[in-house]
């Protein structure tokens, strides 16, 4: 007797590694291999887990662009029973990536949401703090537009807990500056750059100090950014 799937299926939120593919966990690579349906935010990174999978296999891509016929396909596998396995560019899917609108419709379609865990650029920059995390606020990207991201930062800045922030690499510098001026130069932060990578390093200190610092580096540079609290 054959197998009765269930009227709606599996969605797994898989994780991958953050730039040491050795990090990525094994059940994510066994989901890669055996989902019916996979959904990568972008191609480069899509074509180097498959291959760390050892497979080639066609997929679908859901980018902040939104891609409706990829929310239709994914809304048809899952209504049929099938698995759709989920995985952003870097880390545990579901921080700044658009991976949260696809676990919002297998909820729609009472479909199971599994999490494969793994690495997290967050949980990272928790680890390397020496000031105290017991809370804090992620604040994400910050708003691109100048006055708005300083009226943003200005108002982390008087909060008693640690901040984390991050964004594209070739906006270190202006965040770095925008978060000196709203914190101030003497509030002391970690700046994580290139997690897992080769040139992986943490710098401590005062914002003052890591800006410009920072000002030295000649490449562009991923990295994550956890200022200290008010008190």
């Amino acid at each position: 007797m054959s197998e009765v799937k269930p009227k709606t299926g599996k969605l797994t939120m898989a994780a991958t590694h953050l730039g040491d593919p050795q990090d990525m966990p094994l059940r994510s690579l066994e989901a890669l291999r055996s989902a019916d349906l996979l959904v990568f935010e972008e191609d480069r990174p899509a074509r180097s887990f498959l291959k760390a999978a050892g497979v080639h296999r066609d997929y679908l891509k859901y980018s902040e662009h939104g891609q409706s016929d990829t929310l239709e396909q994914v809304t048809r596998v899952l209504k049929s029973g099938g698995w759709v396995t989920y995985m952003s560019d870097q880390g545990t899917p579901g921080l700044a990536d658009p991976g949260r609108e696809l676990v919002a419709r297998a909820y729609e379609l009472q479909a199971r949401v599994e999490v494969i865990p793994g690495p997290s650029s967050m949980a990272v920059i928790i680890a390397a703090a020496p000031f105290p995390c017991h809370s804090f606020t992620f604040l994400g990207f910050p708003p691109r537009e100048p006055p708005l991201r300083l009226k943003a930062l200005r108002a982390a800045a008087q909060l008693d807990h640690p901040v984390i922030l991050m964004d594209t690499p070739y906006r270190l510098a202006p965040l770095l500056e925008a978060c000196k001026e709203a914190f101030g130069g003497a509030r002391r932060a970690v700046l994580a750059l290139e997690i897992s990578c080769p040139g992986e390093s943490f710098w401590y200190g005062q914002l003052d100090a890591l800006t410009k610092r920072a000002g030295s580096l000649k490449e562009k540079v991923n990295f994550v950014l956890m200022v200290c609290g008010k008190s």
